[in-house]
């Protein structure tokens, strides 16, 4: 059996869904990310910008001298059902959130993964896992790889599995065959993610621009949130599934891959006014070793506040009032102030 062929049977057998190889060649949207970054679509998001990170993107000798496969992985993750609304009092937490930190779920299996073509190959390899944690252009790879096709909402997406995806990749001195490129797309003339989302933020080009995207403003973004996204915010408390829940090609609900089955370990509906209400200590313990951390204690508040204020709780209004009189963070109070001009 070939190589590859071992590979994918080695990844499938370790929880990845999908598994395929490309060039380490300079990704074939290099340019349009150029592009991206000249317009500001980062944001706040400065290290997509850092100039050793536009050179690394460009060669990914540049992160492992010698490199001349990406190897891709995909796992699958379970989507939230689409029927299990939240009550008015209760937030939303979006779906990859609601695991184990996918960052060490996937380092992990991923190294575990190149001591075992290390095996097959009976030789020694250079190799550097990147699960989120490197700048390389990972949805270009995967595609070339053949792993899917990027959507019109940016996500790569798998005919067998959508976009419910986390991808890693490991890069390697191992000369392997690349598959074959993705060309052929779901997407057609559908368009229900840039009618569906919320703040507009999908552009023409199948990118995101951050500045408007609830994702964004809800985790990456530090300080107030613009006023006009305020009211579109509903009552999420970390992310934004709305495209990807609309998409058709997720209409066939998955478990999820073995790594992440099963796996869920946050509520995806907490109450609104007992998360405001957490302390900073609380807000550790209860989202320890999960992504929802990434938004920061100040963040997390924020949120919870616009979220009530959109929700317009009667319970939660002494809490809102009492924030904005003793408060000392002028963000979190800010939010609450917004919030009790909503009743």
């Amino acid at each position: 059996m070939p190589i590859e062929e071992l590979i994918k049977a080695e990844a499938s057998k370790l929880g990845f869904v999908l598994c395929g190889f490309s060039r380490a060649d300079t990704p074939p949207h290099y340019e349009a990310y150029l592009s991206w970054i000249e317009a500001g679509n980062q944001a706040g998001m400065n290290f997509m910008a850092r100039p050793n990170a536009i050179e690394a993107r460009f060669d990914p000798a540049l992160l492992l001298p010698g490199c001349r496969t990406v190897i891709s992985l995909a796992a699958a993750y379970p989507a939230l059902d689409p029927d299990l609304d939240p009550e008015p009092h209760q937030g939303k937490i979006a779906a990859y959130a609601l695991l184990p930190d996918y960052h060490q779920v996937l380092k992990d299996a991923a190294e575990l993964l190149a001591e075992r073509i290390a095996q097959l190959t009976d030789q020694p390899i250079k190799h550097l896992v990147c699960a989120d944690t490197a700048p390389i252009l990972e949805k270009d790879y995967a595609q070339q790889a053949g792993l899917g096709w990027i959507a019109r909402n940016s996500c790569l997406t798998a005919r067998e599995v959508g976009s419910w995806l986390f991808l890693c990749e490991i890069l390697t001195d191992l000369p392997l065959n690349p598959g074959k490129p993705t060309t052929n797309s779901d997407c057609a003339d559908c368009r229900r993610c840039l009618m569906a989302c919320p703040t507009k933020a999908i552009l023409p080009n199948r990118t995101i621009d951050a500045r408007r995207c609830l994702s964004y403003l809800t985790i990456e973004h530090r300080g107030l949130i613009p006023l006009e996204f305020r009211p579109l915010i509903g009552t999420r408390l970390f992310g934004c599934d709305t495209c990807q829940t609309i998409c058709p090609s997720n209409q066939r609900r998955s478990a999820g891959s073995p790594l992440f089955a099963g796996a869920a370990v946050l509520d995806p509906h907490p109450d609104l006014l007992e998360a405001f209400l957490l302390r900073e200590e609380e807000f550790r313990a209860r989202f320890q070793n999960t992504p929802v951390l990434r938004a920061k204690y100040q963040g997390f508040r924020r949120n919870a506040a616009i979220a009530l204020g959109n929700a317009r709780l009667a319970s939660a209004k002494s809490a809102l009032q009492t924030c904005t009189a003793s408060e000392p963070d002028l963000v979190v109070r800010d939010a609450a102030e917004w919030a009790l001009a909503q009743y």
